[in-house]
């Protein structure tokens, strides 16, 4: 009895047949894989704005967006949501004008964590609803107004440090602290949270491993309810993609100190006036 040994042409011909079989059974494999990863990254960078399946917050509900939005919008989107808006895409501006006029800010994702997220996403439409993050420190997006007002308190110095820390003010600058705005020492702290997300900036606060930060909070760390009132300030601030203004309002403040100066040397003669009169 002779074995049949298949050629070339036949071998080639079943791994082709095969190939569509093969795609089916691995990509689901695959998609699994990347949902705790997209859970993660959700939890640390998306969850101050948006919830999957518990309706609107900061932004929209992201339950089923892969399927009211091509991939590639999605993914352009979240690369750069200021430049799709001031672009003119319909659907951002849309969006932008639902969400009181607040921008996302740019997300800096791998193509691993995107397709993580992605993949997150899809397996919350097919459950119908997911929350993420529901274990480990508190998620910033869990502060109440109070809190995230003691945060912005403590950064202003308005309200002093348990340990007698200095203000954050004294070398940071955020959005809208005031017409003088804080210090330029260090960076401007108003998109941080949207760069580090909760991952990197729950340890940042609790460790302040930097080297001006080990020499000022050294000997007098930040309380837990402190670092938390702080992120959930930071992150309250970076919610607003749009980029604060560079100028620190110098002009502004040379117009207002002119008019006072004015005003100050007019009461000055007009008393002497009066004196010779």
């Amino acid at each position: 009895m002779r074995t049949h040994v298949p050629g070339r042409r036949q071998l080639r011909a079943l791994a082709v047949a095969a190939l569509p079989m093969l795609v089916l059974l691995v990509s689901p494999l695959a998609v699994a894989q990347g949902v705790p990863e997209g859970s993660q990254l959700f939890s640390q960078r998306c969850a101050s704005c948006h919830t999957v399946g518990q309706g609107d917050r900061v932004g929209p509900d992201l339950m089923g967006v892969l399927t009211r939005r091509e991939e590639s919008w999605v993914t352009t989107f979240l690369k750069s949501p200021g430049a799709m808006i001031d672009g003119g895409d319909p659907v951002a501006n849309e969006l932008l004008k639902k969400f009181n006029g607040i921008r996302m800010p740019d997300q800096q994702l791998s193509d691993d964590e995107r397709k993580g997220l992605f993949a997150f996403l899809r397996d919350c439409a097919e459950k119908g609803s997911c929350q993420p993050g529901a274990s480990g420190p508190k998620l910033a997006s869990d502060a109440t107004p109070e809190e995230i007002e003691h945060g912005r308190q403590l950064f202003e110095g308005r309200v002093a440090l348990a340990n007698g820390g200095p203000p954050c003010i004294g070398c940071h600058n955020v959005r809208d602290i005031g017409v003088v705005g804080g210090g330029t020492l260090a960076r401007d702290l108003t998109f941080s949270f949207a760069r580090m997300g909760e991952r990197k900036m729950t340890p940042a606060l609790k460790e302040l491993d930097f080297p001006l930060m080990r020499e000022l909070y050294g000997q007098a760390p930040l309380t837990d309810a402190e670092q938390f009132e702080l992120k959930a300030y930071l992150a309250q601030v970076s919610r607003d993609g749009t980029p604060p203004r560079k100028d620190r309002d110098f002009f502004y403040l040379g117009f207002v100190g002119l008019g006072v100066a004015l005003g100050f040397i007019g009461i000055v003669l007009g008393g002497r006036g009066r004196a010779k009169d």
